[in-house]
């Protein structure tokens, strides 16, 4: 039945179809601006080269990895088991789904709303219902692309912070090469939208919720720092790379999918400003990351957290650790990408008093196993487990990030985290 559905799924298209991209407008961006340079190591006058990650901080691990720091060189060697496991792969572009977007171009990606399932109590499954929480397998087959997409955002991932820290050329060179298949190669390449994300059979070919699913091209973009900065890249791949990011940034600006998500109220706004403010910061257009960021204190904190620390539209969720800590952690990001341009999103308080801070406050007693989380957690182990693998490593994240102790010694928030939180966010008292 799944396999018929699946089969099915852009050949029903919408009873009511809307177009995804309407209100889109054309607007130029110098892609020669891009920001690839990064400093000396030696050199610390600017700590905040990279753009998505704190290069100082990446450094600081890379040299506690040399004098063999047990904390770091276990998380390093777990990173180069998985990143020679990406060596042997071969990139799986969007190309290659079975599906055909409502386009009819396979270089669009295509997936579908991972909550959404066929109705039961109808012979035909529609109106496709709402089962939140809980995630429809079609919406991870090979026939369309969420998995593809975050199997190469992982691997750029894996094989970039294994370049960075090992000085190993062969890492580069995998990860250049799924560069170039997803975003040089014209027989492979994917399109630069998401106007098919997210799509509800019968019902709509795309929606905002799609953008949510590419928050990780921050690794593409450390992935093309890192390489350009060692003269891995050509003056030609640079130059189509970065027509590409151009050209991606203008889509969610200016697609009506990408103002929904910027007019939003909850995690996906939080994604977006994420990959806005990043992307904004790689393309030169400094002014426009400042501006989103300082619009982010009404928008996104103001909006988004309560006087009294709570996230309403998180905790109402069916996962509702998993939704709280994602969208704080998130906006840690935001806050973070924020820190080199001035603005201070941490310490921002909005005329009710809510704050960042105020979030933190209200989760702690719970990652502290000071109180039982009252919210519903259907994920397995519920929120017990949740808090464990999610909320812990947020406050020991969020702790190197703003470089202050957020939660109690004795919760030993740091445990949970994984190897590449460990390398890209180390625990406060181990770099201090």
């Amino acid at each position: 039945m799944l396999l018929l559905w699946a089969g099915a799924f852009y050949t029903l298209v919408a009873k009511n179809p809307s177009n995804p991209n309407e209100g889109a407008n054309n607007q130029h961006i110098n892609s020669e601006n891009c920001k690839v340079n990064l400093s000396d190591p030696n050199d610390n006058s600017n700590e905040y080269s990279l753009i998505y990650l704190n290069e100082e901080r990446l450094q600081k691990v890379k040299d506690l990895i040399a004098k063999d720091d047990a904390f770091f060189t276990d998380a390093y060697h777990q990173l180069i088991v998985e990143a020679n496991q990406e060596l042997t792969k071969t990139a799986n572009p969007v190309t290659r789904k079975t599906q055909i977007p409502p386009s009819g171009d396979r270089h669009d990606y295509m997936s579908i709303a991972p909550y959404r399932w066929p109705n039961p109590e109808t012979t035909d499954g529609f109106p496709w219902i709402v089962r939140d929480g809980e995630v429809n397998p079609m919406s991870r087959g090979n026939d369309t692309d969420k998995v593809r997409l975050s199997e190469m955002f992982g691997a750029l991932s894996k094989l970039s912070m294994t370049y960075f820290f090992s000085d190993d050329i062969k890492y580069a060179d995998k990860a250049k090469s799924i560069l170039k298949t997803w975003f040089i190669d014209d027989a492979t390449k994917v399109n630069p939208n998401v106007n098919f994300g997210q799509g509800i059979p019968g019902e709509v070919v795309g929606r905002r919720a799609g953008i949510i699913e590419w928050r990780s091209i921050s690794t593409v973009i450390t992935t093309i720092q890192l390489l350009a900065a060692n003269d891995l890249l050509s003056d030609d791949e640079m130059k189509i790379l970065n027509t590409w990011i151009a050209e991606y940034y203008t889509w969610l600006k200016t697609s009506q999918l990408g103002i929904d998500n910027d007019n939003g109220l909850q995690n996906h706004s939080t994604c977006y400003d994420y990959q806005m403010v990043g992307l904004a910061r790689y393309l030169g257009l400094e002014n426009e990351a400042k501006s989103r960021l300082e619009a982010a204190k009404i928008n996104r904190i103001a909006t988004q957290i309560k006087p009294d620390g709570s996230q309403p539209r998180e905790v109402g969720r069916t996962k509702s650790v998993h939704y709280s800590t994602m969208n704080l952690r998130v906006m840690t990001f935001v806050a973070e990408l924020g820190m080199p341009l001035g603005v201070d999103l941490w310490n921002y308080v909005a005329t009710d008093g809510s704050s960042m801070r105020k979030a933190f406050e209200c989760l702690k007693p719970f990652a502290e196993g000071k109180e039982k989380w009252p919210y519903k957690q259907i994920t397995e182990g519920g929120a017990e487990k949740a808090i464990e693998e999610e909320m812990k490593p947020l406050f020991s994240i969020a702790g190197t990030v703003y470089e202050e102790e957020l939660i109690d010694e004795g919760a030993r928030a740091y445990q949970n985290l994984s190897y590449m939180e460990k390398l890209q966010y180390p625990p406060l008292f181990k770099i201090k």
